[in-house]
């Protein structure tokens, strides 16, 4: 169902991601850009947790993801839990 992968591992979203792409018009191809092209968030998280920030014009992306384990596919995976836009001042 979810083909899209970051390092490796398939991501997943999490309900909450998901509404959030859907409100911003994206798809998990854009999330994969945003891990891969975006820079490291100015902030830390907790070990197994990525977020990375991706500008664009006065606006910036941020992705959320955290390795994960899915007992169905018996699989590690990263899980989606956040994808938001802010703009830059």
């Amino acid at each position: 169902m979810f083909d899209e992968t970051y390092d490796g591992l398939r991501i997943a979203p999490s309900d909450a991601a998901m509404r959030e792409l859907m409100k911003e018009g994206l798809i998990l191809s854009d999330v994969v850009e945003v891990l891969e092209d975006g820079h490291n968030a100015p902030r830390k998280r907790k070990r197994g947790t990525v977020e990375k920030w991706l500008d664009k014009g006065k606006k910036t992306y941020n992705a959320v993801v955290v390795k994960s384990y899915t007992v169905a596919n018996d699989e590690e995976i990263w899980l989606l839990t956040h994808f938001g836009k802010f703009t830059k001042r």
